[in-house]
């Protein structure tokens, strides 16, 4: 018993002591390392190009059409200095793109069915579906510089000074066969340097200002002065001189003595022929007469009625051909007056395109120029036909 109760105490004294502190491990405590602040680049801010924004495109606009009612150039730019770039003949159709911001040009596809464009003076050009303010602005090239071109000549610097009185073609020669070398506007003052020998077309400096020539219709040009102006044939030789004489070279000539041209009795109530054009019939016809002024017949009319297959409009073509010291204006009329943009037909002009409507009659009125002489006699040959 007393060693049951001795074990017990040592068990509690035991369970009592405090116990023995264990070894003490050593902690470590690292030095703070030092700091370092990085230092950034620079915050990239975007600077503006230098090459420019696309520009932004013209809203697409379908071309309308539209067709010339003149031979007219088409220009690289909306000026009559810009360079051509071809001719278009008269009822030639054309696709309209825009229009310039001075209504006075028009833009059109040229040549027909490619992706190039030119542009072509708004009057000679009639448009079909919309008027001329509706059509779009369109960006054009800067023409040549008018600084550059050569300076009007003053009408007191030469006694043949002329004005133009509309709008026309100044070609290469004494016809309207010749190439065109561009259009010369109404009210331009032009210097003479030449005639043909029926005093129809008359040569001039052009461009204007420069020492390069070319050939006017005389019908077109108020020229005031004629006395002593030179004398060219068709191929630009100098046939005679009236102040001068004979050009160097030239054979010694005679003058041709004319008499006035015999009346025929014909009026426009009874012209001279009549010809009515008909399928099965002929597709050309010509007429030969001569007229003199101031003394002698000096008009003829000629009527015809053309022959067009379908029910609209179409065209038949004229040519006057003449020979003497004259000249020929012819004008047309229909149901006893004047027909409305009917071009004006004239000595040497050939596969003049007049629109007609088919089974109405036409009268051709042809009259004698008798400028520049106390006789102008003139022998001619008119020739009208459906196709050209």
């Amino acid at each position: 018993m007393r060693a049951n109760i001795t074990l017990i105490l040592l068990f509690l004294l035991t369970a009592c002591a405090t116990p023995a502190p264990a070894a003490s491990t050593a902690t470590f405590t690292p030095s703070p390392l030092p700091f370092f602040t990085a230092t950034l680049p620079p915050t990239f801010t975007p600077r503006p190009s230098l090459t420019p924004a696309p520009p932004t495109l013209a809203p697409t606009f379908a071309p309308i059409n539209g067709t010339t009612n003149a031979q007219v150039n088409v220009r690289s730019a909306p000026s009559s200095i810009a360079n051509a770039l071809g001719l278009l003949p008269v009822g030639t159709r054309v696709q309209v793109l825009g229009r310039d911001s001075t209504d006075q040009w028009l833009m059109v596809i040229y040549p027909p069915n490619s992706s190039t464009t030119g542009w072509v003076a708004a009057n000679f050009i009639k448009l079909e579906e919309r008027e001329i303010a509706s059509l779009p602005v369109m960006q054009a090239a800067v023409p040549d510089s008018p600084a550059t071109a050569p300076p009007d000549p003053s009408p007191t610097a030469n006694p043949y000074f002329a004005t133009i009185k509309t709008t026309i073609n100044v070609r290469t020669g004494p016809a309207s066969t010749f190439p065109s070398l561009g259009l010369i506007e109404a009210g331009k003052v032009v210097i003479l340097n030449g005639r043909n020998q029926t005093n129809t077309w008359y040569r001039i400096y052009y461009p204007v200002g420069s020492q390069e020539t070319g050939w006017v219709a005389a019908a077109y040009v108020d020229a005031p002065n004629l006395q002593g102006l030179p004398y060219y044939d068709n191929e630009g030789n100098l046939v005679y001189a009236p102040d001068q004489g004979n050009a160097p070279g030239q054979p010694t000539l005679t003058p041709t003595t004319f008499s006035p041209a015999a009346g025929d009795g014909d009026s426009e109530q009874n012209p001279a022929v009549r010809m009515e054009f008909s399928p099965a019939g002929a597709e050309l016809f010509s007429y030969s007469s001569d007229l003199s002024s101031p003394t002698g017949d000096d008009t003829d009319w000629v009527a015809f009625v053309p022959y067009v297959p379908t029910s609209e409009a179409g065209y038949v073509y004229l040519r006057l051909d003449c020979q003497g010291n004259g000249g020929i204006t012819a004008t047309v009329r229909k149901e006893g007056r004047p027909l409305p943009d009917a071009p004006q037909l004239l000595c040497g002009q050939y596969r003049l395109a007049l629109k007609v409507l088919g089974g109405q009659e036409y009268l051709l009125v042809l009259r004698a120029d008798g400028s520049g002489g106390p006789l102008r006699y003139v022998s001619y040959t008119l020739t009208i036909s459906l196709k050209p």
